[in-house]
């Protein structure tokens, strides 16, 4: 979670709260007279839980009398309650422009959509390790990593593997999905314990949980040459991957941190509250007091005025084919069949 004061929480949680918005963009400075609506998709999980994920963060937003600003320049939005404390929602750049009239529109995404390329020519010492691989990838690629990385053995795969490539195949080492936080550094958003950050459920205008309770039985691993295994790997509670890296000794310690770990599938519709990321656990406390695990998997922020969202926690079971008949749809069939069976 982004880290704001317990004032700006208190704000952002009440009721006929104020919500204030600006977006720096090069030199310019927007708030909300001109903005007219902004989107921001913050996702980890894009299908289910899963580890080692390389998500770009994407972000637009339409402005009334704007300036043309070039592609690749650089945008930072916030929200604010009070108009004194502002919290970030990340670091984006214009991919794509569209005008009409003094109205414009800016589709951009963070710094991860710029990381499939090669990092080209490295050091072996430099790619024996994770944590020397990952920092001569934060070097030749310009970015900042915040946070600690293991310092298992790794190598440059034969087959060349861009920058995103690499930073995911060492995140899953570390347990965790790789993503840019809300000051544009590349961070790892690891898996290894029950979160203790709560949502309330007074703050959701809607919400449809996935009765099911998904664990983490296994994990399963393609490594280009074989494939390793940890755990019960025959359900759907199975993390399946790809990477390089791994060893059955790696694959045993991700695969530990993981058996602890369980949660319920959600989709919450909700206030939009800025300081929660995706890609970390929470509880939900439900009106009753009790609390249900769900996995941050995706946020989608909509403003036009007033701040929403919906919140997406992911797991296999959200797909499951089999319909499942409520009470009184049950007692309907057999009335049916009942009546049917008379004829």
């Amino acid at each position: 979670m982004t880290e704001v004061s317990d004032k700006f929480v208190k704000l952002a949680t009440a009721n006929g709260r104020h919500v204030r918005c600006k977006i720096k963009v090069g030199s310019e400075t927007y708030y909300d007279e001109n903005i007219i609506k902004f989107d921001f998709d913050d996702v980890t999980h894009p299908d289910w839980f899963t580890i080692g994920t390389t998500c770009s963060n994407e972000f637009s937003f339409t402005l009334y009398r704007y300036k043309k600003f070039d592609v690749h320049t650089a945008a930072y939005p916030y929200i604010s309650f009070d108009s004194e404390e502002w919290c970030p929602l990340g670091v984006f750049y214009i991919a794509r422009r569209y005008f009409r009239g003094e109205y414009a529109t800016f589709v951009c995404f963070d710094k991860m959509y710029d990381l499939d390329i090669e990092i080209g020519d490295v050091t072996t010492a430099e790619c024996s390790k994770a944590d020397k691989l990952l920092a001569a990838i934060c070097g030749k690629t310009g970015i900042t990593f915040k946070g600690k990385c293991v310092s298992y053995d790794t190598f440059m795969p034969e087959t060349r593997k861009t920058a995103r490539d690499l930073i995911g195949y060492i995140a899953a080492l570390n347990c965790a999905c790789a993503k840019f936080d809300r000051n544009g550094n590349l961070v790892f958003k690891a898996y290894s314990e029950m979160p203790t950050d709560q949502l309330s459920a007074q703050n959701c205008f809607d919400i449809t949980l996935n009765l099911t309770r998904a664990g983490i039985s296994g994990l399963r691993v393609n490594t280009g040459t074989e494939t390793l295994r940890y755990g019960e790997t025959a359900g759907l509670s199975v993390v399946d991957m790809y990477n390089p890296f791994m060893t059955q000794s790696t694959v045993n310690a991700v695969g530990k941190q993981l058996d602890a770990l369980y949660f319920y599938g959600a989709k919450i519709e909700m206030q939009g509250l800025p300081f929660l990321e995706s890609g970390e656990f929470i509880q939900l406390k439900n009106t009753d007091g009790s609390l249900t695990p769900i996995v941050m998997s995706e946020i989608r922020y909509h403003y036009d005025g007033a701040l929403t969202a919906k919140l997406f926690s992911k797991n296999k079971f959200d797909s499951d084919p089999v319909v499942h008949l409520q009470k009184f749809e049950n007692a309907i069939s057999e009335l049916w069949e009942y009546v049917h069976s008379l004829k």
